[in-house]
């Protein structure tokens, strides 16, 4: 598991609805879904492409329960997608020059 992965364990809360995560068990990384930056059949893309969210978040990011079309789940991902890199640059996940 990379350490983008794991940071979601230390990560203060879903970087789209705001849900907490006081036991460090509550988030995850959903990773893009966009075939263009490389997902495909039974491969994910890279982690660095991922959105720290909760699980009830994902679940509507990926399409497994809720009724959003396919450009609001977008909008939603990218929205957590850009929270979740802004974190980890401020916790030193990752550096930018």
């Amino acid at each position: 598991m990379s350490m983008l992965r794991r940071s979601a364990k230390f990560a203060p809360h879903c970087f789209y609805c705001g849900r907490g995560n006081d036991d460090g068990r509550q988030l995850c990384l959903a990773h893009s879904n966009e075939l263009a930056v490389g997902r495909g059949a039974s491969h994910k893309s890279h982690d660095i492409l991922g959105a720290i969210v909760c699980m009830d978040c994902h679940d509507l990011i990926d399409g497994r329960w809720g009724a959003l079309t396919e450009e609001e789940r977008r909008a939603m991902y990218r929205k957590a997608h850009m929270r979740t890199l802004a974190w980890w640059v401020e916790a030193g996940y990752l550096k930018v020059p």
